[in-house]
């Protein structure tokens, strides 16, 4: 009976260790450290960056799948709210590009284990896109996902 004992006390042990390692593998995405510039092309400044807590995300991205959440607020020919998702997978971005409804005055894309939304009001669409699409770049290529 004690041999018994032993053993399940030694799998358990065993299990906790697998647990352990596995999670210490896990290498968290790191955001590019200069996602939101104090100024953008085309007129943009910034007024807000911060990071939002998870569970007061905005947008119907999966909390469980959500690493962190980093949110840019800049004013200039308009306003502009860009939000970047770091995510566990990038399955969960190119799902989520997929799934996602069209709205006005939105546009939302992904790259690698990033999603992000951005939102605008009254902005010239040529100033806007220039946004954008620096955005984008600081982000990497649409396969990139970013790890430590």
């Amino acid at each position: 009976m004690s041999e018994s004992k032993l053993m399940t006390w030694a799998m358990r042990v065993l299990a906790g260790s697998a647990c352990c390692a596995l999670a210490a593998c896990h290498n968290a995405v790191q955001l590019p450290a200069n996602l939101f510039p104090a100024t953008a092309a085309g007129g943009w400044r910034l007024v807000v960056a911060r990071e939002v807590p998870v569970s007061e995300a905005p947008d119907p991205v999966p909390r469980n799948e959500i690493e962190r959440l980093e949110e840019g607020l800049y004013e200039g020919p308009g306003k502009v709210d860009a939000r970047v998702y770091a995510l566990g997978s990038p399955t969960v971005g190119l799902e989520l590009s997929q799934r996602w409804r069209p709205s006005s005055d939105t546009v939302f894309f992904n790259r690698g284990n990033f999603f992000v939304v951005v939102k605008w009001q009254a902005a010239e669409r040529g100033a806007l896109e220039t946004f954008i699409r620096q955005l984008e770049g600081r982000l990497g290529p649409p396969d990139a996902a970013p790890r430590t």
